[in-house]
């Protein structure tokens, strides 16, 4: 009997061991580019603003994409409303790496960047006064952004959700 329980044994482990590159394959963490390079615009029916936490919802939306290169992501994000520039956003950071400084609404902020999948990245602000904002970015479909953002700290649904789709 006990040798029927070690070979049951053995086997499982031979199981697992035949298993592991598979497993390791599939956790794999995602490298190169996120495939984002390039101009996108808001798209507002598709987006759902929360003027209560943010304002005025813009009436226009830019974010140009500079760098994807699998090791940084740098970005230009402008909303535009009836008065003209509504928001402003400005980075370059490293995927994964150190906190770096980005300018929002003509002031600094520091955020980080981490890559969450092949084509998905979470974006933090750290120790900042006033609102504390995170964002989960994602590619839903080949010519789609969906930007979640959390802007109020309190766990739940996003506070917006912002759609771009790539500019021909």
């Amino acid at each position: 009997m006990a040798h029927l329980k070690a070979a049951a044994a053995l086997a499982g482990l031979g199981l697992l061991l035949a298993a592991a590159p598979a497993l390791a394959q599939a956790q794999a963490p995602a490298t190169g580019p996120l495939g984002v390079a390039g101009k996108w615009t808001l798209d507002l029916s598709r987006s759902r603003f929360n003027e209560a936490l943010t304002g005025t919802a813009p009436i226009s939306g830019e974010l140009d994409i500079t760098k994807d290169d699998g090791k940084a992501i740098a970005w230009t994000l402008v909303e535009e409303d009836d008065e003209g520039v509504a928001a402003i956003q400005f980075a370059d950071a490293t995927l994964d790496g150190a906190p770096t400084r980005a300018v929002v609404n003509f002031n600094f902020v520091t955020l980080s960047v981490e890559r969450t999948g092949q084509s998905s990245v979470a974006v933090m602000t750290h120790g900042q006064t006033g609102r504390r904002q995170s964002m989960r970015v994602g590619v839903t479909a080949p010519d789609t952004i969906l930007v979640e953002q959390d802007i109020d700290g309190k766990p739940g649904p996003p506070d917006q959700s912002l759609v771009f789709v790539r500019k021909k």
